[in-house]
């Protein structure tokens, strides 16, 4: 079958565009792809000329973006996947990893490079990649070189995890198989058979799984079916306890439907394995668990993990998630969930864009780090991370619900005649009633009638101005609410949320910064660099102890900072002596995570204004952040105003980035702290 000969990436961004059946913008597929608008583009443009002969095309259109258009969808699909490809690194990655799974004797350096077409150079790095992938972390099977030849260890086990791995990453659920790639080494005919057959067994035996792990565990049957009849079964181990007797009798069922349909006998470690797979990610029965008997279905350990963690959400940002008994039993399934062996996480978004949609949550995901450590033996990965901010998202709308006299009290002004007015409340109302009290509806010339002294926020459907009053803010809307005008009450519900929550003065920013010590036009090295010069600052002055760094460098390992060109927010909640910013600003751009950086604001933050993290997330990792109006800041003046000016703007004129989630977050009770205590004098360097 004809093949469409494109790279991985375009592979990608043709895969992203056929699930859209709307007009999408280059620049949010940049920052889906993590690329340029310049690469979408030329990507783009390759594209087309691939699918010129089919029938089918990306369309362009100014303002609105591409949209992906063909005949026969389903062909192309095919088309644009191929087995072997060695375009780029992770192709090339990908290839080696099989070729290695596969191959019962070790494999000659030199034919490999004649394999991928590659020189010796550019294989050792391809290498250093896989290395990186599989063999520094799961399931740390050994690369054994012994003089020009190479081979995996001889562990089944980890060589099906890899196998696993390399089908699961891509995975395509708009269909039954790879995004990108063809089965190499499954057939489609076994897949197919698997994926009817083994929900219909789990399902009999009222066993539920996240689609993830019900994905894995077709690949994982699949992969053992061919490995068996290719001679490489599991070795024998001792008989796994069977504890959960309805996981074991859909196992033997199951097998035994295997064993007839496929006419092979599969060994007493085979069918533990998958036992213990299916035991391990197979969802437990939570309809009928209250707070009353939640010690009956949770191991007293995952209680008091749960328990240890909301207490410390509650020391340091002020939340009391305890009474929300939905969020209580879901956390508790989940940190379960984080103990067992064979957990499986759907990845395959960007994960810097849903950081930037979960940052206050993310934040909050992050004091769990420490327990980890102590109760699961290590710290949790950036997708494990971002599964619980998920989880905690759901939590501050219970929070939301819960206290409604933390509303903004509003009124709707508008120049209509009351049923229009009337159905404009009802719209605002079911997008945000958690958010909006509603205290009444005004006529525009009737508007020196109202004291504004008790309104937050007034919506507008005319452009004049409606009050001065300086508590009150105005956003203009128009008379049908379009799409639009949601995400710009959003955002503004969003930031209100965030400054109930860092109980300091409206000019918090304003102090930060104009306190700040800053480094101008520094000599940049590479990243580590960087934050060990900066944290050397610190600690010259007193501000941060040693753990700070240590800290730091951990979440940026785990978890880079880095999410936006030209501006970079570094920071680490052990506590400082003094809540203080660093502000450095390089003569020139420095690569980090494929952004070039040259602003990097540093910020360390006192035992008491550890909510300030919130507003300086919230103000320097806005997604809504022009790159074009960073290029423009070079000066310790113009940064800034720029960033004072922008956040107290009223919030009439700024509709946030659409890849923000529209439901706003935060409530918070805590008692105001104190305001950040700042050096007597701002410090300037330059070098």
């Amino acid at each position: 079958m004809d093949t469409l000969g494109l790279s991985l990436r375009q592979k990608k961004l043709l895969h992203l565009l056929k699930g859209m059946d709307t007009f999408v913008t280059g620049s949010t597929l940049a920052r889906q792809m993590n690329v340029s608008a310049r690469t979408i583009r030329s990507d783009v443009a390759g594209i087309n000329q691939a699918l010129l002969p089919y029938q089918a095309r990306i369309y362009s259109e100014h303002s609105k973006g591409y949209l992906y258009i063909a005949r026969d969808p389903e062909a192309i699909r095919k088309m644009n996947q191929i087995d072997n490809a060695f375009f780029t690194r992770d192709e090339r990655v990908r290839y080696l990893s099989f070729r290695f799974c596969l191959s019962d004797i070790p494999l000659n350096i030199y034919d490999l490079e004649d394999e991928v077409f590659v020189s010796h150079t550019t294989l050792e790095h391809d290498l250093r990649q896989l290395k990186i992938k599989y063999v520094l972390s799961d399931p740390h099977i050994p690369l054994i070189q012994n003089k020009d030849f190479l081979s995996f260890a001889k562990d089944e086990k980890k060589r099906r995890y890899i196998l696993n791995h390399l089908f699961h990453e891509d995975w395509d659920y708009h269909s039954r198989d790879n995004a990108f790639y063809g089965y190499h080494f499954l057939d489609k005919q076994t897949m197919s058979f698997l994926m009817e057959e083994i929900p219909a067994h789990l399902s009999r035996h009222g066993i539920f799984m996240e689609d993830p792990s019900l994905v894995s565990l077709n690949l994982a049957m699949a992969i053992m079916y061919h490995r068996v009849r290719s001679g490489h079964p599991l070795p024998d181990e001792a008989p796994v306890e069977r504890t959960d007797l309805s996981v074991s009798e859909a196992a033997d069922e199951l097998f035994s439907s295997l064993e007839n349909s496929f006419g092979i006998e599969f060994s007493r470690a085979e069918q533990d394995e998958i036992y213990r797979m299916i035991a391990d990610t197979s969802l437990p029965d939570i309809s009928g668990v209250s707070f009353q008997n939640v010690s009956d279905c949770f191991d007293p350990v995952i209680l008091e993990l749960s328990d240890t963690y909301l207490r410390r959400v509650e020391e340091v940002f002020g939340l009391d998630f305890s009474r929300d008994e939905d969020f209580y039993i879901t956390l508790c399934s989940y940190l379960r969930y984080l103990t067992t062996s064979q957990r499986i996480y759907n990845a395959q978004e960007n994960p810097d864009i849903l950081r930037e949609n979960l940052l206050p949550e993310y934040e909050i995901a992050w004091l769990f780090q420490d327990l980890a450590l102590q109760y699961l033996g290590d710290y949790l990965s950036q997708t494990e991370l971002l599964y619980l901010a998920h989880c905690i998202s759901g939590a501050l709308e219970y929070l939301a619900d819960t206290h409604p006299e933390n509303k903004l009290r509003t009124v709707i002004c508008c120049h209509l005649n009351m049923p229009a007015i009337w159905a404009l409340k009802r719209k605002v109302l079911g997008a945000f009633d958690k958010y909006l009290d509603i205290k009444g509806i005004l006529p525009v010339n009737s508007k020196n009638v109202l004291d504004f002294d008790k309104i937050d926020l007034v919506l507008s459907t005319v452009r004049k101005t409606i009050t001065n009053h300086p508590g009150t803010d105005t956003i203009q809307i128009g008379t049908l609410l379009p799409p639009k005008d949601y995400l710009t009450i959003s955002s503004y519900i969003q930031k209100s949320r965030i400054k109930r929550l860092c109980p300091h003065e409206s000019d918090s920013l304003e102090k930060l910064l104009s306190n700040a010590i800053w480094l101008e036009k520094i000599k940049p090295g590479d990243r580590f660099a960087v934050i060990e010069t900066m944290c050397g600052v610190l600690l010259s002055e007193g501000v941060i102890p040693q753990a700070f760094e240590a800290d730091l460098l951990r979440r940026e390992a785990i978890s880079t900072f880095a999410f936006h060109s030209d501006l970079l927010l570094l920071y680490s909640l052990v506590p400082a002596s003094r809540t203080q910013l660093l502000c450095t600003v390089f003569d020139h751009r420095i690569s980090w995570n494929n952004h070039k950086i040259r602003i990097a604001v540093m910020a360390a933050f006192s035992r008491e204004d550890s909510s300030l993290v919130f507003l300086l997330n919230q103000v320097f990792n806005d997604p809504s952040l022009d790159p074009e109006d960073l290029k423009a800041l070079h000066s310790r003046e113009e940064i800034c105003r720029f960033f004072i000016e922008r956040n107290s703007l009223p919030s009439t004129g700024r509709a946030q980035s659409p890849v923000r989630d529209p439901s706003p977050t935060f409530f918070n009770d805590r008692a105001p702290v104190p305001d950040p205590q700042s050096p007597e004098k701002t410090r300037s360097a330059e070098v």
